[in-house]
């Protein structure tokens, strides 16, 4: 009997879809959270059952932080037994410093930073052994620049909140990160500015999603890491950083 369920953010398409796909493959229930796109929601949920996997759908507005609860009391309504949370859901916008907003700074910050921890406080709380969180940042926490400045911010507040949860919630729960490059081609980037921001790295090659969801089955299937980041980018968080600091260049 499959005893295993994860909660995954952000879980409709792109490393998100990709991670609840693997982990069902791996013999994980999946509760699979969207908030605009139904439609890939629930083909991701078609493809997550072909597998023999188990998968429910929830929808919520990260704008709204008072949803974290809900979205966890449902999950929990549906799998008492869940002990993974996966914090994938993220906002990426382009600002610099000349073009910041409070309004796109807060949603930043309070969908990449301050709805995993309120996710997080809300998983930790069930009677459930052996709790695991897993956040998304970026290798930007460790090669900063100051393009995107708002989602950079936000993903160095989730590092913090990563490694402050991990003290705070142990020995019940284990927090840890993956830090990827660029994964993905997304945005206003073309195809030739993908591959050459995807091979700019010292191995000349980034991450995959293949290599993501190992690295996430690992940190759920090791039970003596905490506080640990995961770097996956093909080493571009050592390159030293100058101008232009876009990596997401347009052609």
């Amino acid at each position: 009997m499959n005893v295993k369920a994860a909660l995954i953010t952000g879980a409709a398409h792109r490393i998100g879809r990709a991670l609840a796909l693997g982990f069902a493959g791996d013999g994980w229930d999946i509760g699979l959270h969207y908030n605009n796109s139904a439609r890939a929601a629930a083909e991701s949920q078609t493809r997550i059952r072909a597998l023999g996997a188990r998968c429910e759908l929830y929808q919520s507005d990260f704008r709204r932080p008072e949803q974290a609860e809900a979205l966890v009391s449902a999950f929990r309504r549906d799998f008492p037994e869940g002990s993974l949370l996966i914090n994938s859901a993220s906002i990426f916008r382009r600002d610099r410093l000349a073009s910041l907003e409070p309004a796109l700074w807060d949603q930043h910050m309070t969908i990449n930073a301050l709805l995993p921890a309120l996710l997080t406080r809300a998983f930790a709380a069930a009677a459930v052994d052996g709790i695991c969180v897993i956040n998304l940042l970026d290798q930007k926490v460790g090669n900063l620049t100051p393009d995107f400045f708002s989602y950079t911010v936000s993903k160095c507040a989730l590092l913090a909140i990563t490694r402050m949860l991990a003290l705070e919630l142990a020995p019940k729960v284990r927090v840890n990160a993956i830090a990827p490059g660029l994964v993905l081609q997304s945005g206003d980037q073309s195809k030739k500015g993908f591959e050459r921001a995807f091979n700019a790295t010292p191995l000349e090659v980034g991450p995959s999603v293949e290599e993501l969801c190992r690295a996430a089955a690992l940190i759920a299937e090791s039970p003596a890491m905490t506080g640990q980041v995961i770097t996956i980018d093909g080493g571009r968080h050592m390159m030293a950083s100058k101008p232009p600091y876009d990596d997401l260049p347009k052609d």
